[in-house]
């Protein structure tokens, strides 16, 4: 009588139909290791996912769950320094150990918190950002396909309100004006209606980039979370004292946007950062969301391009 128990994942199944992704989702760790600039601490989900021939039953789930265990018990030992590194790792390791598979695709999705400090106050403050990573191999190609991605949230201050109210504002200060017998000119009303803060209507808006096709370590999930936080009108944050509201209150006045005002200004600051580090061919995704604040509704805005396109239409206004 045999010790053995039955293999019966590799069985042949009684429907012989190919499976195209099966895996484990949502394996929930803790990722800790020296990032590519800055330390990284994250409570990560993670998926695993393979293909399955159709001559195999079922895929041996222990493998990919054994490929992440030992990944992340030593990533702060090895040199894994970044979360798209510990995916190609996790999908190396699992398709060394699984047959008949054709590609493993490991994708990671975290809250973490960064230290940094703040453009309203100069103070250090600790912000919760969402932090997107994914690496593909393919065996017959032996190639791996990484991505990094981040989302964060700031403030967004509408233009098409405040140049109604601007408008509105000029024809009450010339009749103002007119009533103390002050012969002032229409100049001197833009002048000064350019200098004082106009009202409009405000919202929190969701910035995302996520870079497909990249080296990693090149792309630094730092460096994307300040791009989305300068694309917008300001950045927020949780403790502010009345000076520091007023600060921050003024710069998002003076930088109204709209939800497409701010992919285009993430494009255009990638570029600018990028074009000389990453290929070409990378593909970035960049996603605002505003959660409106006087309509039921939210806006959302997306370009997806690759680095060779943006940096074609870059060139029309540099």
């Amino acid at each position: 009588m045999s010790n053995q128990p039955p293999d019966v994942q590799s069985e042949r199944p009684a429907i012989p139909i190919p499976i195209g992704r099966v895996g484990l989702v949502n394996v929930v760790k803790e990722v800790v290791f020296n990032g590519s600039s800055k330390p990284y601490n994250v409570v990560a989900s993670i998926d695993v996912y393979t293909d399955l021939p159709r001559t195999q039953r079922g895929l041996h789930m222990s493998r990919p769950g054994e490929a992440i265990m030992d990944i992340i018990e030593s990533a702060s030992s090895i040199s894994i320094k970044t979360f798209e590194a510990l995916c190609g790792e996790i999908s190396k390791r699992t398709l060394e150990v699984t047959d008949g598979s054709t590609y493993v695709e490991t994708r990671l999705r975290g809250k973490m918190v960064i230290r940094s400090r703040s453009r309203v106050n100069n103070r250090v403050t600790s912000e919760p950002i969402d932090v997107f990573a994914s690496a593909k191999v393919v065996r017959d190609l032996n190639e791996t396909v990484y991505s990094v991605g981040a989302r964060t949230v700031g403030m967004t201050v509408c233009p098409c309100a405040m140049e109604v109210v601007r408008n509105y504002t000029k024809d009450v200060t010339r009749e103002l004006f007119n009533q103390e017998n002050l012969d002032v000119g229409d100049e001197f009303i833009a002048s000064l209606l350019r200098n004082l803060p106009l009202a409009s209507h405000v919202q929190r808006g969701a910035g995302s980039i996520v870079a497909l096709g990249i080296t990693p370590g090149i792309v630094d999930v730092y460096d994307l979370v300040e791009i989305i936080e300068q694309s917008m009108s300001a950045p927020i944050q949780d403790v502010l004292k009345r000076t520091d509201e007023a600060s921050l209150v003024r710069m998002g006045f003076s930088r109204p946007r709209f939800v497409e005002d701010v992919v285009r200004n993430m494009a255009y600051e990638l570029v600018q950062r990028y074009r000389d580090r990453l290929s070409q061919d990378t593909v970035f995704t960049l996603r605002q969301r505003n959660f409106e604040s006087i309509h039921k509704h939210d806006v959302k805005a997306e370009i997806r391009s690759t680095l060779g396109e943006l940096i074609r239409w870059v060139s029309d206004i540099e």
